[in-house]
């Protein structure tokens, strides 16, 4: 195939015309420095070239001003596809054109055509928060538990309700209370006032719980906690939920229902909380690599600040450990409720899908000899500060003698 062959009919938004010159810039562009008493000039380079098209194109034939008004029209569209006869198919804006008309040469109409090349801009897409959406789903959740106990303490028989079998159901109920729901301990000291609440008071228990969940004031800042603090205390609540659950008692109809009534409550709060604490942590943004390492002399002086990113296999540890909490959750559950739960659990692991996807992955690293953790520390991530996570995570009893064999977050 020749040259000929490869040519293309020029045209603009479909309207062809005929090329008698076609030029376009190329290199570089820049600013030539000339100095007195200097033989030898500098030029300043200022990047590539624009690539502009200027063509010399024409229109000729019995029909050239119907041919002219569809081009004229096809150029005040201001930008489109250019197909050019040596460089194919770009997408150009309209830059300053002429027309010329000339008696003598009748039946064409000459134009000088500049295009410039045409980025086309990006649709805007909508990114959906996953934090606020789980923020949202909890808050559904904490009316839906509130109902749901309200419900059925409704149905029960107070008069039926056995002070000693609800006391002794509710044990690992206010233990839970004491170790994760502290604030409610100024309300309730003994579990004798929490189960003479539920027997006798169960709106105001269920105010309670619901003005606690809904100005949380023990939730700190997550730059205070980090990734690894906010797993911890995740999985602390995680347990609590499987704990709150209250025994099956083998008399007593209404006091079984009680208990049970409780139980899920404090479950349904933990599950709220453990919600906002898993929001509580970010999607992490690119970090920044460090240019160079600091000494370990200037580390003692000035600690490496470097922005935390979570690792990925923690969150996909945590995924596990919120869904197996939640399943026996799902399985009592009314239809209502089962929904308002199976929201917050999808939100849940929306949210930490997202977070493990900002993150970096957990490798292994083998070592000749037994380094001090933190060693490991510096030669891994050349931050001697982060010999915490070192030891956290490979579960190194004595920072000063580590196993040849440690797992570490990819850098």
């Amino acid at each position: 195939m020749n040259w000929r062959d490869r040519l293309l009919p020029a045209s603009f938004r479909g309207v062809g015309f005929w090329i008698d010159q076609a030029k376009t810039p190329v290199g570089r562009k820049g600013q030539l420095h000339e100095y007195p008493q200097r033989d030898l000039p500098f030029f300043e380079d200022l990047g590539q070239q624009a690539k502009t098209h200027d063509l010399t194109a024409f229109i000729i034939g019995p029909d050239c001003l119907e041919q002219r008004d569809k081009l004229l029209k096809a150029l005040e569209q201001g930008r489109g596809e250019l197909v050019h006869p040596w460089l194919g198919r770009l997408q150009v804006k309209v830059g300053e054109c002429d027309m010329t008309h000339t008696r003598q040469d009748g039946g064409l109409v000459t134009f000088a055509l500049k295009f410039y090349p045409d980025q086309p801009l990006p649709f805007p897409t909508a990114t959906v928060s996953t934090q606020k959406v789980l923020l949202a789903k909890a808050d559904g959740l904490l009316g839906s538990a509130v109902a749901r106990f309200e419900q059925a303490m409704t149905l029960i028989k107070a008069a039926r309700i056995g002070i000693t079998n609800l006391r002794n159901s509710l044990t690992g109920v206010y233990e839970v209370i004491k170790e994760q729901l502290k604030p409610l301990i100024e309300q309730y000291r003994q579990i004798t006032e929490l189960v003479k609440a539920v027997k006798e008071l169960p709106k105001e228990v269920a105010a309670e719980f619901k003005g606690l969940l809904g100005d949380i004031k023990e939730l700190k800042a997550f730059a205070k906690e980090g990734y690894r603090g906010v797993i911890a205390d995740v999985s602390q609540q995680l347990e609590a939920i499987r704990k709150a659950d209250a025994p099956k008692i083998t008399t007593g109809k209404d006091t079984n229902a009680a208990a049970q009534a409780m139980a899920d409550l404090v479950q349904d709060t933990m599950l709220v909380k453990v919600a906002q604490w898993v929001a509580s942590m970010p999607v992490a943004t690119t970090p920044v690599k460090l240019a160079s390492t600091p000494s370990l002399a200037q580390q003692s002086t000035s600690p490496v600040s470097r922005q935390e990113v979570p690792v990925s296999d923690d969150m996909q540890a945590l995924r596990t450990a919120v869904t197996a909490a939640i399943d026996p959750m799902l399985a009592k559950a009314g239809p209502a409720h089962f929904q308002a739960i199976n929201d917050v659990k999808e939100a849940l692991v929306a949210h930490l899908k997202a977070v493990a996807s900002s993150g970096v992955r957990q490798v292994s690293k083998s070592f000749q000899e037994s380094f001090p953790a933190v060693v490991v520390a510096y030669k891994q991530f050349g931050d001697a500060t982060r010999v915490e996570e070192v030891t956290q995570r490979n579960a190194i009893t004595h920072p000063g003698f580590s196993p040849n064999d440690v797992k570490v977050s990819r850098e």
